[in-house]
C-alpha cells in the first residue's frame, strides 16, 4: 500500500499532539513526504535508508551520522508484513526511545483504517457505477457486451432481482449532516453478507437492487431500517418497490415503477412502503394531467364544502374496507345505521353520485383518490383555481 503524503502528514501531525517531539514520515525511497519540521519535506534520510535494508529500529546518536537525519529514533511501519515506511522521532535517545513502540503501533493502526476506508469508498464507487449503467444508461439500441464487465463483480446476468427506492424525509440540514449513518443503516440491512446486492446514495435519495426474497421478509427489513432512523436520528424513510425481473437489462423498467410507487407512499400519511403491484387506479392517475384532475374532481365533489369532503372520505374508506356494509361502517363510526343512511343519502342528493351503486362507486373512487393520492387543496368552498395538484 502506497502512503499518501497527506495520510503521512496528518499521522505526524497527530503525534505531535500526543509526544510533543518532531516526528517526519519517510517513504520506501527514502525520502521523507511528512514532517512536523516542514523544512525537511523532500529531503533525503540516510538513516531511512538503512532501516528499510535492515527492517531494524535505528537509534542515531549525532545530526551527522547519516545524510539527511538528526539524532532520534527511526523505526520501520508495516502494513500486511511489508514495510511501507519508516517514522522518525527527532530527539534525544532517552527522550524518544520511550515513544517508538506506541508511535509505530498507532501509526499503523491509522494505516490500516485509511485502507479499510478506501476500500469501502471502492465499493460504494464500484456500486454507484454498476447501478448507473445499468438504471440510467440507454443499452437499448447496444448488445449485451456492457454486462461482460458486470462479471468482474460476480453479478449474474440473469436472475430475479428487484429495484427499490427510498427517501428520508425531515429538515434538510439534519439529513445532510446524518447521511453516512443513514446510509449504513441500509447497508448492513441490505448489503452486507449479501454480495450480489447492489445500493446507491444521491443526496436523501437512494436506490437498491436486490436478490428476490419473500414479501414479507422484504416488508420486515424496511420497516426495521424506518424504525431505527426514525429511533437514530428522528427521520422518516419511505420505499417504494418495483417488479421483479429476470433480467439486468430490464431492471431500468423496474426502477421506473419503483418511482412510481415511492411517489405514492411519499404523500400517504398512513404507508411508507409501497408495493407497484399493489396499485391500481393510482396508475392511471400517474398519467393524468393537473388540469384534467382539477375539472374531474370539481365536477364530481365540487358542490361540498371542506368539512364534507373530509367526511365523506372518511365514510367512503370505510365503505371500501367494509364491502359495504352498512352495519360495520356505522359500529366504527360510532353512529346508528340510519344516520349513517342518511348522510349518504344526502351525498347522493347534492353530488348525484351514490357510492351504493357500482358505477357511481368506481366515480367517487377516483375522486376521493385525488385527496388521498394527489393532495388536491380543498378550500371552505371549492373553485378551480384552488386546485393544487401533486403528480403522484
Amino acid at each position: 500500500m502506497n502512503i499518501s503524503a497527506e495520510l503521512a502528514q496528518t499521522i505526524v501531525s497527530d503525534m505531535k499532539e500526543i509526544i510533543k517531539q518532531d516526528i517526519n514520515y519517510i517513504n520506501n525511497d527514502a525520502i521523507i513526504i511528512a514532517g512536523t519540521d516542514t523544512s525537511r519535506i523532500g529531503s533525503y534520510h540516510g538513516g531511512a535508508k538503512r532501516v528499510l535494508k535492515t527492517k531494524d529500529d535505528l537509534i542515531i546518536y549525532t545530526d551527522d551520522q547519516y545524510p539527511g537525519a538528526r539524532k532520534g529514533i527511526n523505526i520501520p511501519v508495516y502494513f500486511e508484513k511489508n514495510i511501507v515506511g519508516v517514522i522518525g522521532i527527532t530527539g534525544e535517545k532517552h527522550e524518544v526511545e520511550k515513544y517508538g513502540k506506541i508511535i509505530k503501533r498507532m501509526t499503523e493502526l491509522l494505516i490500516k483504517e485509511e485502507y479499510v476506508k478506501r476500500i469501502k469508498n471502492q465499493e460504494i464507487g464500484n456500486q454507484r457505477m454498476i447501478i448507473e449503467e445499468l438504471l440510467f444508461n440507454d443499452n437499448e439500441n447496444h448488445d449485451n457486451s456492457f454486462l461482460s464487465p458486470m462479471q468482474f463483480f460476480n453479478i449474474k446476468a440473469d436472475a430475479n432481482r428487484v429495484v427499490v427506492v427510498s427517501d428520508v424525509f425531515g429538515v434538510s440540514s439534519k439529513i445532510m449532516k446524518e447521511m453516512n449513518g443513514i446510509y449504513n443503516v441500509y447497508k448492513d440491512m441490505l448489503i452486507n453478507n449479501h454480495s450480489e446486492n447492489l445500493m446507491m446514495q444521491n443526496k436523501n435519495h437512494i436506490i437498491m437492487i436486490l436478490n428476490v426474497i419473500s414479501r414479507e421478509n422484504l416488508v420486515l427489513i424496511l420497516k426495521n431500517i424506518a424504525k431505527e432512523i426514525q429511533s437514530k436520528y428522528g427521520l422518516e424513510s419511505k420505499f417504494g418497490i418495483g417488479t421483479m425481473e429476470e433480467n439486468l437489462l430490464n431492471l431500468k423498467f423496474s426502477y421506473e415503477k419503483a418511482r412510481i410507487a415511492l411517489d405514492c407512499a411519499s404523500i400517504s400519511d398512513s404507508n411508507n412502503i409501497k408495493f407497484y403491484s399493489d396499485m391500481d387506479i393510482e396508475i392511471i392517475l400517474e398519467n393524468t394531467s393537473k388540469n384534467i384532475a382539477g375539472e374531474f374532481f370539481q365536477k364530481v365533489l365540487g358542490k361540498l364544502d371542506e368539512k364534507e369532503i373530509l367526511e365523506y372520505s372518511e365514510i367512503f374508506s370505510l365503505f371500501e374496507e367494509f364491502n359495504g356494509s352498512i352495519t360495520k361502517i356505522s359500529d366504527s363510526l360510532f353512529i346508528h345505521k340510519n344516520t349513517l343512511q342518511y348522510r349518504l343519502n344526502r351525498l347522493c342528493n347534492k353530488t348525484g353520485y351514490d357510492m351504493r351503486r357500482y358505477g357511481d362507486f368506481a366515480i367517487l373512487k377516483i375522486a376521493f383518490s385525488l385527496i388521498e393520492k394527489r393532495k388536491i387543496k380543498i378550500g371552505s368552498r371549492l373553485k378551480e383555481p384552488d386546485f393544487a395538484v401533486i403528480e403522484c
